[in-house]
């Protein structure tokens, strides 16, 4: 009877512990999960252009939400990890004055050259306020994985933005890329306007 019994309990005793570790599982990839979502920002706004983008923030990223002035650009940014001195993962947007007259393209392959990369993809995304050239690139010798993206906007300005992967996850580098440009606005129609211009005009250029 005894014998009986403490079988049942080591049973008993084992399935908890299944149970336990199962839990523990469950629990442990739900951490990962939120840790590894992509939060935007609030949107950003760029005072006196009618423009506005958010940037990952949180859950490892980090950005100080605010465009800031390199000369003639402004700048908005976040890295990953934050506080790191060399992050795995950036992205930078730029508003950029008309300063050379390159097309998306050229600036796309150039940007690849100097990170010894290679382009893999161009393309085109429309959204409800620009639209946007884009190109995937990956490293020849290392994991890097890039996405660019290039909006004319008016008196020959430019949104440029970048998405930098430097571990080989190309997958949550696309999302943050999408949800970076699906987030950008523009509430001047003259600037939308310029926009559609521009991007008439290189499709000539090339």
């Amino acid at each position: 009877m005894s014998k009986t019994y403490d079988i049942r309990q080591i049973g008993g005793d084992k399935i908890a512990l299944l149970g336990l570790f199962v839990a523990s599982l469950l629990a442990a990839r739900l951490v990962v999960g939120i840790k590894s979502a992509i939060v935007l920002s609030a949107p950003i706004p760029l005072p006196r252009t009618g423009l506005s983008a958010s940037v990952p923030r949180g859950n490892g990223w980090e950005s100080r939400a605010r465009w800031a002035r390199d000369g003639g650009t402004f700048i908005l940014s976040s890295s990953f990890p934050s506080g790191s001195r060399e992050p795995t993962a950036w992205v930078i947007c730029q508003y950029r004055p008309a300063i050379e007259r390159e097309t998306p393209t050229m600036q796309f392959e150039r940007r690849a050259r100097k990170l010894d990369g290679a382009i893999v993809e161009i393309n085109q995304t429309v959204t409800d306020s620009l639209i946007f050239d884009w190109a995937h690139v990956k490293g020849r010798e290392t994991r890097l994985t890039l996405f660019l993206a290039a909006a004319a906007l008016s008196d020959d300005r430019q949104l440029y933005i970048e998405v930098y992967e430097g571990t080989g996850d190309a997958e949550q580098a696309e999302q943050v890329f999408k949800k970076v440009i699906e987030s950008v606005n523009l509430e001047d129609s003259r600037l939308r306007t310029a926009a559609t211009r521009g991007t008439s005009k290189e499709k000539e250029l090339l």
